[in-house]
């Protein structure tokens, strides 16, 4: 990998938008491929959740990194990101209590904001809450929330700006090779373009593109709905900031003035799983079902109503679903493939990866310029083949 790639960034989700943006501000020669327009994908029908705290090291520094990276969006690079300061409250049973008050302390250590709280304080700034089930809280009062279609967009933007060719509505048909080197994409239109990288950030699309050329990761899709309550001018007031319940298994967090949006939470990216969440595989990323129907709709509402009873009159508004790509540990797959020159993997978000995004590009942009990016280690595909 040379100081001065030609790269292409094949997915315009946030991930692939900031690696592109990230690359072409250190002077690389960059193409961004999308099949449709930013954030088509999961990026723009995520819950767009940003904050810091997490049990991996790793994981909380770009979470730090990219949730710094989009509340500063409109000094940073003049685009818009409608970042929402609302701040994080996650409540968390016994058992995992003690890593808690240790990942707090790591976390405060690595530059946020943060503190522990008991159940009772809890309840002081959730008055309409209950604390059956939980040991400890966590606040973090930096978190919030973005617009996911918004903040990709003005990254794409930003990205043109600062040099990079950005294609959109461009599918590749597949990942060209020579040997055991990927020297470029071929579109559906018949069109090879030659690159000495590529990135591929094609998130739920990733796994057949890179089976083609005999490359075989362990990535799954699921489905993920979201639903809402329509609460029009009372949103702050039905719920004044972002939610995580660990033991409920459920997020929630005011979308604007005018609703709440409450998602059922397996646990992903935080190193275990809840049994109680079931899963829902997908298996064509492209045929699944988007909306949410009010059977759907209730199920989540309930996994909520036991912590916040004050929810449970409020009219179902209307949400959706998305499809996330999912490693077998919950953990993102970046990096370089084992065996395979000129390409780069970004996939497994695993649903946590809006956050994660434009610290992911600006670690990949490092990686694909220097050849080095220490913080990316722990995700490399090759973690599968190596059984660790």
């Amino acid at each position: 990998m040379g100081s001065q790639p030609e790269v292409v960034v094949v997915g315009a989700g946030i991930a692939g938008a900031s690696t592109a943006f990230h690359l072409a501000e250190r002077g690389a020669s960059v193409t961004l491929l999308e099949r449709s327009t930013p954030a088509s994908g999961p990026s723009g029908r995520s819950g767009a959740l940003s904050h810091a705290f997490y049990f991996m090291p790793e994981l909380s520094q770009l979470a730090r990194d990219g949730t710094s990276f989009l509340r500063t969006m409109p000094e940073r690079i003049g685009q818009p990101s409608d970042f929402r300061e609302v701040g994080l409250l996650w409540g968390f049973g016994e058992a995992l209590a003690a890593d808690v008050e240790r990942t707090v302390e790591r976390v405060r250590a690595e530059g946020t904001e943060l503190e522990t709280l008991t159940p009772e304080q809890m309840l002081e700034l959730a008055p309409g809450f209950t604390a059956d089930g939980l040991a400890v809280a966590m606040w973090e009062p930096t978190a919030g929330y973005a617009d996911p279609a918004a903040a990709t967009a003005g990254i794409v933007t930003a990205a043109r700006e600062r040099g990079a060719t950005v294609r959109l509505n461009t599918p590749i048909a597949r990942l060209v090779a020579n040997g055991s080197r990927v020297t470029g994409v071929e579109t559906r239109d018949g069109e090879r373009i030659e690159a000495g990288t590529v990135v591929l950030a094609t998130g739920p699309w990733t796994r057949p593109l890179l089976e083609e050329i005999g490359i075989s990761l362990p990535l799954t899709m699921e489905r993920h709905s979201i639903m809402a309550l329509d609460v029009p001018d009372r949103a702050r007031e039905v719920l004044p900031f972002t939610w995580c319940d660990d033991t409920l298994v459920h997020y929630a967090r005011p979308d604007g003035e005018h609703r709440v949006l409450i998602g059922s939470w397996a646990g992903g990216g935080t190193g275990y799983r809840h049994p109680d969440v079931p899963r829902s595989e997908v298996t064509n990323p492209d045929v699944y079902q988007g909306s949410v129907s009010d059977r759907e709709a209730a199920w989540v509402l309930e996994l909520m109503v036991p912590r916040a009873p004050g929810l449970a009159d409020l009219p179902l508004g209307r949400g959706w679903a998305c499809v996330y790509d999912m490693s077998p540990d919950d953990a993102p797959v970046i990096g370089p493939v084992a065996g395979t020159e000129g390409l780069v993997v970004v996939a497994g978000s695993s649903g946590h990866g809006f956050k994660l995004g434009p610290a992911i590009g600006e670690q990949v942009a490092r990686l694909v310029t220097t050849g080095e990016a220490p913080l990316l280690a722990p995700f490399s595909p090759d973690r599968f083949a190596s059984g660790s």
